[in-house]
């Protein structure tokens, strides 16, 4: 199972890693590996990129690997791998947070806001898209974009690298229709993350996807995206 190490505190990896740590004894930890062990039970979380761990789950190597971003369509599919495919939709909701901006400026962000591409693209589900603002209303912003306060908008992604590309989907389409926004972790008066609570502008519903071995038994993702390994058994 691959453990990526959490970029931030409290990530949901994190989390569920402490939960699992409660009921395991650590035989040893090292940079990018830890090992767990519950009587006969072993389980290794092993730092990867994405595609090298989606190459070893083929392999039969890993139990336990995400689905590379992008890759969900194609995994689903490819007969080798569909039936491990496992697909949650999120208790959360990837949005923008622009209160400190001008409210004219956060209904043209919110207006112009490419949510299609960013739902094909990240989540892969069309249906995982926030509503968009009605034709009509994105024509008229696009008359006004040119009168819009002349204000940087400097986004501060919080989150893993999933978060940033699809912050940077969002940006591009942004700078395509004329307005002032960059990705910038300094100076940033706005912010993208991945929320529980709805707020800001809401641009698509979290999903998850990973591949599970057959061999695995009792795994179960909560809408939180938890994974209690405490249950876990393997056939």
């Amino acid at each position: 199972m691959p453990w990526p190490l959490p970029e931030h505190p409290r990530t949901r990896d994190e989390t569920q890693l402490a939960r699992t740590l409660r009921t395991f004894r650590v035989m040893h930890a090292r940079r990018g590996e830890i090992v767990l062990r519950r009587g006969h039970l072993r389980i290794v979380f092993r730092q990867l990129e994405p595609h090298r761990a989606a190459v070893l789950f083929r392999q039969g190597l890993l139990d336990e690997a995400p689905v590379p971003l992008g890759d969900i369509k194609a995994a689903l599919a490819d007969a080798t791998v569909k039936g491990a495919v496992r697909i949650t939709p999120l208790a959360a909701v990837d949005a923008l947070d622009a209160s400190r901006l001008p409210v004219s400026l956060r209904v043209a962000l919110s207006a112009t806001a490419d949510r299609r591409d960013y739902a094909l693209l990240v989540p892969e589900d069309l249906h995982a898209a926030a509503p968009s603002p009605p034709a009509r209303l994105f024509r008229a912003v696009q008359r006004t974009i040119l009168s819009l306060p002349r204000v940087r908008v400097r986004i501060r992604v919080e989150g893993d690298g999933t978060l940033r590309y699809g912050a940077s989907l969002l940006v591009a389409a942004w700078r395509d229709q004329g307005l002032d926004v960059r990705l910038s972790q300094r100076d940033a008066n706005a912010s993208f993350a991945r929320v529980s609570q709805p707020r800001g502008i809401a641009v698509a519903r979290a999903v998850d996807a990973r591949f599970v071995s057959p061999r695995v038994r009792a795994w179960r993702e909560d809408a939180r995206g938890v994974i209690d390994y405490a249950r876990v058994t393997l056939r």
